[in-house]
């Protein structure tokens, strides 16, 4: 046998990975094999395989040593839309897709490659865990991806993919990438399996509805983005890459638009104050990508384009009250952002903290939300919508706490004190003399002080605008802070609230 034919013998039988029965298999489950999810997610065919034969094995003694070729993961990079990334695809054709430090050794060295070329990587997470015949060993092999992914992190844009079992210590990979998608049906992520569950608590665990896509969009909030299907998780990933830069370095791409920089929004007189239509009623062609939609949903947080750059948004629900679950998935947003350089515009309708709130971390959680917007130096403009009440004003992004324009609507109420609060203790000696009824003295109260005016007379907002110009003196006020520069203090970073 010739060279040549040996070298394609090898590429067929790495490329054949476990084999057509166990292709099929991942296909009857509903899931592409690693290099067809490749394959869909990069252009056409610009995929180069690295580390293809990797072929060794670290096993404990007394264990069955098993090692395939490409130690069940595929690694290499490509482009998406010309644009170059790196990727990394467990293989659950190849023993389960099982992480050993082989196995570790190669998403190690591709998260590296993309570090030192400036590209974001993208990892699609399909494993049943450790391969126990490697002992502690493999595990700290995830740690060792961990560390690499932390240390990456606001240099690179790092995507997870959950597109079948992410089990083990890889669910801490799902959570520390920068962004997490989880493929609705197929997606199940747990710290343990349901027989680690069975043999230890006598729990009997259906893995599949206990451990889904949907729980954690909507509860723990470790994905951000679900997906209906693999196509659609594909797409939705090039979506969003196309509003991030390549690098902490690179500026986003700009997307020339036809959209009128000067077009009204439909908001006026008795506006009723929806985020998610607001939000899109700013953007270039009402294009927007929601970020974590289905988590908290007291605050939206989203990006999109205004006049051809990408914008992220945090705004208040109509309802107007922030949870802690809330403030941390608001928090976590603006750090992205501002790790990235992408502005960032708030929308305010926030009227203070419950009597609820009080009784768990929401203290601690509505500081780190300030933190957030404390530390960050992208340009920032906060328009206040609805109300800005107490703590609610001031953790919503006031000028005090580093926003470099703050508009507000003429109806916004913007006050120390919630209206009747402030009325009771500010008009007390008028109520109980009878000067004043109680109905009064809130009137009195809200045209006094609970108003955008009294806020512009203190220099706390810097104009009291028409709704429907928030479009362009929003695009105004980002291309006027475009050239921002801030002098912070030397520090090693800050010491965030917990």
């Amino acid at each position: 046998m010739s060279k040549l034919e040996l070298l394609r013998q090898k590429d067929e039988n790495a490329l054949a990975a476990g084999g057509k029965d166990k292709t099929d298999a991942q296909h009857k489950a509903g899931k592409k094999t690693a290099r067809e999810r490749i394959h869909a997610i990069l252009d056409g065919a610009s995929f180069v395989e690295v580390d293809k034969f990797v072929k060794r094995t670290y096993a404990t003694p007394g264990f069955e040593a098993k090692s395939e070729t490409g130690e069940g993961v595929v690694c290499g990079y490509g482009t998406i839309e010309d644009r170059p990334v790196f990727v990394f695809a467990q293989d659950y054709t190849v023993l389960a897709g099982s992480l050993s430090q082989a196995h570790a050794a190669k998403i190690e060295k591709v998260i590296g490659m993309a570090a030192k070329c400036g590209n974001p990587v993208i990892g699609i997470l399909d494993s049943d865990g450790a391969r126990i015949a490697e002992g502690v060993a493999a595990i700290d092999s995830y740690a060792g991806i961990l560390k690499k992914l932390s240390d990456v992190s606001g240099v690179i844009p790092t995507v997870s993919i959950v597109a079948g079992n992410c089990i083990g210590s890889a669910a801490y990979i799902a959570a520390t990438t920068d962004f997490c998608f989880m493929v609705e049906g197929i997606a199940k992520t747990a710290l343990h399996g349901p027989q680690i569950y069975e043999s230890t608590l006598g729990a009997k665990i259906n893995i599949k509805t206990a451990f889904s896509a949907q729980l954690h969009n909507e509860e723990t909030g470790v994905a951000q983005f679900l997906a209906k299907s693999e196509d659609d998780c594909y797409a939705q990933v090039k979506r969003l890459l196309g509003y991030l830069p390549s690098n902490n370095l690179e500026e986003c791409p700009y997307v020339p638009t036809e959209d009128d920089l000067n077009r009204a929004v439909a908001a006026g007189e008795g506006y009723e104050y929806d985020a998610k239509a607001l939000i899109a009623a700013l953007c270039d062609g009402g294009g927007v990508m929601e970020y974590q939609a289905y988590y908290s949903p007291e605050i939206v947080t989203a990006i999109g384009r205004m006049n051809g750059g990408t914008v992220g948004f945090v705004a208040n629900s109509a309802e107007g009250k922030v949870t802690g679950h809330a403030a941390r998935k608001a928090s976590r947003f603006i750090s992205l952002m501002d790790a990235y350089n992408i502005p960032i515009v708030t929308l305010a309708n926030c009227g203070g903290s419950s009597v609820e709130g009080e009784r768990s971390m929401d203290i601690a959680n509505y500081a780190r939300l300030i933190a957030s917007y404390a530390q960050a130096g992208v340009p920032m403009v906060c328009v206040v919508t609805g109300k800005a009440v107490g703590d609610g004003y001031a953790m919503m992004c006031p000028k005090s706490l580093g926003a470099d324009i703050v508009y507000a609507w003429p109806e916004a109420e913007i006050t120390a004190l919630p209206v009747e609060a402030g009325a009771v203790i500010l008009y007390e000696d008028a109520i109980q003399s009878g000067a004043l009824t109680k109905a009064q003295a809130i009137e009195k109260y809200r045209d006094d002080y609970a108003n955008p005016w009294q806020a512009a007379e203190q220099g706390v907002v810097d104009d009291v605008i028409d709704p429907k110009y928030t479009r362009q003196m929003v695009i105004a006020a980002l291309e006027m802070c475009l050239t921002k520069r801030e002098e912070k203090l030397a520090k090693k970073h800050n010491v965030l609230p917990l």
